[in-house]
């Protein structure tokens, strides 16, 4: 079975460059490109919402569900080491795999995937489907 990723993001976002990242995440430093990515479609829902600090009234409603094929070049971090930032730049850095296997911070038991966009595997990736995505208001408090 190929393993998939899943994304959720912005419709002008939809890409692989890892851009979006550059500005320094949990498992990267600025300047560092990466796809941050979820092994299932409802924890890449619950991702996005922990950093949507807005009321759903002002949510921009053009939101993508993004199912990536990637290749099986993956390094697994069966535990979140004490600083996951370093680490991921060691990953980067030394460019050990095309993707990083890692803990869920939300759902410890769910795993995210990291794509290293400049690792030679990462262009074997490859967008399988981009469909339109709306959240349900209920992920918000007061939500129906």
């Amino acid at each position: 079975m190929p393993l998939v990723g899943w994304q959720i993001c912005r419709q002008a976002q939809a890409d692989l460059s890892g851009h979006h990242a550059v500005e320094g995440e949990r498992w990267n430093s600025p300047g560092w490109r990466v796809v941050y990515l979820s092994e299932h479609p409802a924890l890449a829902v619950l991702e996005l919402r922990a950093h949507l600090d807005m009321p759903y009234e002002e949510l921009v409603h053009d939101h993508v569900l993004m199912r990536i094929r990637l290749p099986e070049d993956v390094e697994d971090v069966p535990e979140i080491p004490k600083d996951p930032r370093a680490h991921g730049d060691a990953w980067l850095r030394e460019g050990r795999s095309a993707v990083l296997r890692v803990p869920s911070i939300i759902v410890r038991e769910g795993r995210n995937l990291l794509l290293n966009p400049l690792h030679t595997r990462a262009r074997q990736a490859e967008v399988e489907a981009c469909t339109p995505f709306r959240f349900d208001p209920r992920l918000w408090a007061g939500g129906r």
